[in-house]
């Protein structure tokens, strides 16, 4: 009569975790489309961005060459880029294996002074 119950009891949580796997897929679902939404207001920010930045080019044609414009853009980027580059590297550096690692052995031989 006890195994009567479990198999009910392991049924009815069967049951509960497919309900479970299946409003998480939903809620993953909408959460994708969420993010697609988000994607393409943002693609289309850039997009605005991208027009707004051609009108200070756009006056610098009457005085600079094209040329001249296309190297200080280019400079400009590749300077961004760099120091944007930068920063990312330092941030995942921070997180790394090795630092976490590092950071592990520093708390366990703070502990083991401490301890003494």
């Amino acid at each position: 009569m006890a195994d009567v119950g479990i198999e009910e009891l392991v049924v009815a949580l069967d049951q509960e975790f497919d309900k479970l796997r299946r409003d998480a897929a939903e809620r993953a679902q909408e959460a994708g489309r969420g993010a697609a939404f988000i994607g393409s207001a943002g693609a289309l920010g850039l997009v605005a961005v991208g027009a707004l930045g051609s009108l200070p080019l756009l006056a610098l044609r009457r005085v600079l060459p094209a040329w001249q414009i296309a190297l200080i853009v280019a400079g400009g980027s590749a300077a961004g880029a760099t120091a944007l580059a930068r920063i990312g590297i330092a941030r995942l550096s921070a997180i790394s294996p090795e630092a976490l690692e590092q950071e592990l052995q520093g708390a366990a031989g703070n502990v083991a002074a401490a301890a003494r």
